[in-house]
């Protein structure tokens, strides 16, 4: 790390904060700060949402994922965008032409508040989870890159993105993305070009293929395997329906000037995002290659995730890797600023508007928005600061945050997709998609060769061999419990009203 690459690092926080500063001009109303006054257009929105997705989760966990472990995950990702055209048919269209803010308040129209409140719940947690573990994501590369401590790391990303956010709202999050995601994609493709000038592509190719990198299927029915076709293509599709069903996702659509606007925001997603991901898991390959060729270059490698950190640091020239360290920071920061801001509205849309204050002002509204923000931006701190890095980042992903998307998934598709599901019978359900969640992660063992449905029925230590079931299944598990239990309890219940569900599902249409 020279001065050139300080410099640039310092150049992008002062820009961004700026930007944050010059948006703020145009906030004169609590919907302003929430929604961008409802007036984005289709291809800032496009770009945001994914660059919010493509975290520096994405940006060195994809490159490890590749690296570690083939491209057995390209079907996850693939798996999500195949589910568009249901999402824009069973969320997008019902929550757009609803003129809400918070997708929530769906939940109690169609249901109860008490189901409102516990999606609510379900999403707050999932997106501290989240944004911990990539804060925790953004320190691993630091730490690696400049010897930077982690909690120095974690204070700098964290106070960067509150401080834009607090001040810019909606707008500032989505042009700071747009740069962000500019960023982010200049640093990988110099990344690529100058490894290719390195080493033959070709070759890096043989390589990845003869040490089977470029096996996308496999079709084993073993659910202790780590990734395998099944997984991608159910938890997949879990994860593409849970970027409907996501206060993240959908208030930047919400934003939009008109439902035709918000539906090419969704559509563009793909189009920029396979490329990129494309671009992401080459990376990995690629490093895999280079390091074969050159064994004695990948000292000090610990481990898939500190592959790219250790080219970035010892084989980057002067300039390039400050640019590379920088588009870390953004990819971090394009996804803190989003969910710290999401927090705060549903905090004020789904409780304290709904409990605390209904009728305040709406200068009231937007001041507290703003303070709610900046809370938030400081827990994020704390939590990451105490928080434990587990396994791979993608692993840690499928830890910690992914059983809750299942759930909330399993709430909305029994709101929009059914007419029998109750609102106690969704709230039951709830709990339960979880609770299995709990036991397939924490109960349900492999014992040599035999299965266990809790872990005190075997002797651990007398064991050969134990195993558990792939953190990758939980996202489906949460959905299918969710789902299956949710509309079986709604069955003992009385059926509601066609009043109640008017305009609210796909069966009961309301122009």
């Amino acid at each position: 790390m020279t001065w050139i690459d300080y410099s640039m690092i310092g150049a992008y926080a002062v820009g961004i904060v700026v930007m944050g500063a010059w948006f703020a001009r145009s906030q004169n109303t609590y919907e302003d700060y929430l929604l961008g006054g409802r007036s984005m257009g289709w291809l800032v929105i496009g770009i945001s949402q994914l660059a919010s997705l493509l975290s520096a989760i994405s940006y060195l966990g994809a490159p490890g994922e590749s690296y570690g472990h083939g491209l057995l995950y390209v079907v996850f990702n693939i798996s999500g965008y195949l589910v568009i055209p249901l999402v824009i048919y069973l969320y997008l269209n019902f929550f757009f032409r609803l003129r809400i803010v918070s997708i929530y308040e769906y939940l109690e129209r169609r249901f109860n508040y008490a189901t409102r409140c516990l999606a609510s719940f379900i999403f707050i947690l999932d997106r501290l989870c989240w944004m911990a573990t990539i804060v925790s994501a953004v320190s691993i590369a630091i730490e690696t890159l400049t010897g930077l401590e982690p909690w120095k790391c974690i204070v700098a990303t964290a106070a960067v993105a509150t401080l834009y956010t607090t001040v810019g709202g909606m707008k500032a999050i989505i042009w700071t993305d747009v740069v962000q995601f500019l960023l982010f994609a200049a640093g990988l493709v110099g990344a690529l070009v100058l490894i290719g000038r390195m080493d033959s592509p070709a070759e890096l190719v043989t390589i990845a293929f003869e040490a089977g990198k470029l096996q996308i299927w496999d079709f084993q029915f073993d659910p202790t395997v780590r990734l395998t076709f099944w997984i991608g293509i159910t938890a997949g599709m879990v994860a593409g329906l849970a970027n409907m069903t996501d206060q993240v996702s959908m208030q930047r659509y919400l934003s939009a000037r008109s439902l035709r606007e918000a539906r090419k925001a969704v559509w563009f997603k793909p189009l920029l995002g396979v490329p990129v991901m494309a671009m992401l898991y080459a990376m990995g390959l690629a490093l895999y290659g280079h390091y074969q060729l050159h064994p004695e270059r990948a000292v000090g490698i610990s481990g898939p995730d500190n592959a790219f950190p250790h080219f970035i640091l010892h084989e980057m020239p002067p300039g390039m890797s400050g640019l590379i360290i920088a588009a870390v920071f953004a990819a971090a920061m394009s996804s803190i600023d989003s969910g710290i801001h999401t927090l705060s509205t549903v905090c004020i849309e789904d409780f304290y508007k709904r409990l605390i204050r209904p009728a305040a002002s709406d200068r009231h509204y937007l001041l507290l928005a703003k303070w709610l923000t900046l809370t938030f931006g400081v827990l994020i701190t704390c939590i990451a600061l105490a928080f434990a890095r587990i396994g791979s980042i993608f692993d840690m992903m499928a830890s910690l945050a992914a059983p809750f998307f299942g759930c909330a998934v399993g709430i909305f598709i029994l709101g929009t997709s059914t007419r029998r599901a109750t609102a106690w019978g969704t709230f039951c359900g709830a709990l339960i998609g979880y609770a299995c969640v709990l036991w397939v992660k924490f109960g349900i063992h492999q014992v040599d060769g035999h299965w266990h449905p809790t872990p005190w029925t075997f002797d651990e230590q007398a064991a050969v061999s134990v195993k558990t079931i792939s953190k990758f299944w939980l996202p489906f598990v949460s959905f299918a419990g969710t789902v299956v239990s949710g509309y079986l309890i709604s069955l003992t219940m009385s059926h509601p009203t066609s009043t109640k569900l008017l305009g609210l599902n796909i069966w009961d249409h309301k122009d």
